[in-house]
């Protein structure tokens, strides 16, 4: 969870009423950044949230690609050196009788006095001083900042230095306009299922159309504020921190309504109807990611600006859950509406009914060829044969998400390899065998994302750590002599995994390898090779 502040300055007017307005100009700063300074933790959604605001913005806040300037974990000259670009050719349309608007986005960590970017920061005198130095008829900036950082995603546990609140009172100034994301003693929190923060998720969903009360075709920072108070409170009061009140204040002179967003341009849109109610979640069913939550209320139908493509559109009311499939541009048929059950909620902050899994155990089968090297040739020499079985076992993965799309754990796994046999010359029946079976221990990473449907997903795994290879060679006189060696052991595959509720099952490919089998002169065989990997799992 974070602290944020949302911010609009507004304006400064030219020319006379008489006149006509010239063409405006529109650019944008959009920045992102993760990276936690000194006894601050890394975020998690900060740059992915400065990404989805400049996708709004050019799909429908009326900025083009190449005016919206992305910039992720800047260090504060690149930042200072991209506002002086921004003045400069905010500058040059002035010269050419243009007017220009300019929308500045941060979303990251932040002290009272300060926006911090990793080990240093930039004062926020500073970023005020430089953003007003900026001659456009219009400035909206956004600061989604967070003090401090910590795994449960609640920042900044010090409310005397809350930054929202000291950014409002350090950034007002006259025509300027404040969007807070709470007020002076709360806390601002992420949500872990939505993979944002409670009010920036907000925040854009409004401009996507949800926020659009009087049904005009779009936002403005008035309809912006009032969507984005209603539902970060409502989103809010589930959790375990509270309910947090978005706050604003405001000084737009000259130009009445400021608009933010024209959802009626977007190429394709979701229709909520009007007799549909509850909290409803839109799932972009090809990329398994939410696109927007919000709880429509009966009595008007709402429209929310999406990619055109497949959709589930999930809606709870009360305990009361149902799945709606949807095409966008469309609108939700109810009657294909199918009822499902409620699961348990598994991650602090998030939705019970998106039946999130943070931890998977896998068992794999594994089967293939042996890897021939210097040690088995050395065998051949000796007149030792292979016999035909390919090696076998399995692997057991225990893996926690970390974050979207990976997984991290532990592999512990048990391979036995094809016996070779030497017979022994003058003798019927009799003869050596050499034996041998590799136990390794390792760590995993493994990035899994649904393709192409959401109950099936492609898989890369990589794992690293130890081996323990044991041999046993019995000899023709009934002896039998063995020995055990370490060393490193590593294993690369790839698959699919189709996955329904709980259980799940996956087919890939991988190469193994451990270099724990030793013989009497110093070869060394890296035990393993290509390998087909069964396995079944369980997420919880």
């Amino acid at each position: 969870m974070r602290f944020l502040t949302l911010a609009a300055f507004v304006l400064v007017s030219f020319g006379a009423a008489a006149h006509a307005e010239p063409a405006v100009a529109t650019y944008a700063i959009v920045v992102g950044s993760n990276t936690g300074g000194p006894g601050q933790t890394d975020l998690r959604y900060a740059e992915d949230d400065a990404r989805r605001v400049a996708a709004v913005l050019t799909e429908l806040g009326g900025y083009t690609a190449d005016t919206v300037d992305v910039v992720v974990h800047p260090t504060p000259d690149q930042l200072r050196e991209r506002l002086a670009k921004l003045a400069e050719r905010v500058q040059a349309d002035v010269a050419a009788g243009r007017q220009a608007r300019v929308f500045f986005y941060y979303s990251g960590h932040a002290r009272a006095q300060a926006i911090d970017l990793g080990a240093t920061e930039l004062p926020l005198a500073e970023l005020r001083e430089r953003l007003f130095k900026v001659p456009a008829a219009l400035t909206v900036v956004v600061l989604d900042a967070c003090q401090s950082g910590a795994f449960s995603r609640i920042k900044g546990a010090q409310p005397a230095a809350d930054f929202s609140y000291s950014s409002r009172q350090h950034l007002d100034a006259t025509g300027v306009a404040v969007l807070a994301s709470s007020s002076g003693s709360e806390l601002s929190q992420e949500s872990e299922q939505l993979k944002s923060s409670y009010f920036t998720h907000h925040f854009l969903v409004g401009l996507r159309g949800a926020g659009d009360a009087n049904n005009d075709g779009q936002v403005s920072i008035d309809e912006a504020y009032r969507y984005a108070y209603h539902q970060t409170l409502l989103a809010t009061a589930e959790t375990a921190v509270g309910g947090q009140h978005v706050t604003f204040e405001a000084d737009l002179k000259g130009h009445g309504e400021v608009p933010l967003s024209y959802p009626r341009a977007a190429t394709a849109q979701i229709v909520l109807p009007a007799r549909l109610e509850g909290k409803t979640l839109v799932e972009d069913r090809r990329a398994h990611a939410v696109v927007a939550e919000t709880y429509k209320a009966k009595g008007a139908a709402v429209r929310i600006a999406v990619a055109p493509g497949d959709y589930d559109i999930l809606v709870r009311d009360g305990d009361s859950l149902s799945r709606c499939p949807v095409t966008a541009p469309g609108e939700i048929d109810l009657d294909r509406c199918r009822h499902e059950a409620l699961v348990a909620d598994v991650a602090k902050g998030g939705a019970a009914w998106a039946d999130p899994h943070r931890y998977m155990m896998v068992l794999d089968l594994v089967v293939g060829p042996e890897h021939h090297d210097a040690y088995t040739q050395n065998l051949s020499a000796f007149g030792y044969n292979e016999d035909l079985a390919p090696a076998g076992g399995f692997a057991l993965t225990g893996l926690r998400q970390v974050l979207d799309k990976i997984w991290l754990g532990g592999t512990a796994g048990l391979s036995s390899i094809p016996s070779w046999k030497h017979d022994v010359v003058g003798t019927d029946n009799l003869h050596q065998q050499l034996d041998w079976s590799v136990a390794t221990a390792m760590v995993t990473l493994r990035a899994e994302d649904a393709w192409p449907v959401e109950w099936l997903s492609g898989y890369a795994q990589l794992s690293g750590g130890l081996g323990i290879g044991h041999s046993a060679l019995a000899g023709a006189d009934g002896m039998t002599y063995s020995s055990t060696n370490l060393g490193p052991a590593f294993a690369a595959g790839l698959g699919v995994h189709a996955h329904f509720r709980h259980a799940g099952f996956s087919a890939g490919y991988e190469y193994a390898g451990a270099y724990a089998v030793k013989d009497l002169i110093g070869n060394t065989h890296a035990a393993g090779g290509n390998r087909l990997v069964l396995g079944f799992s369980w997420g919880f």
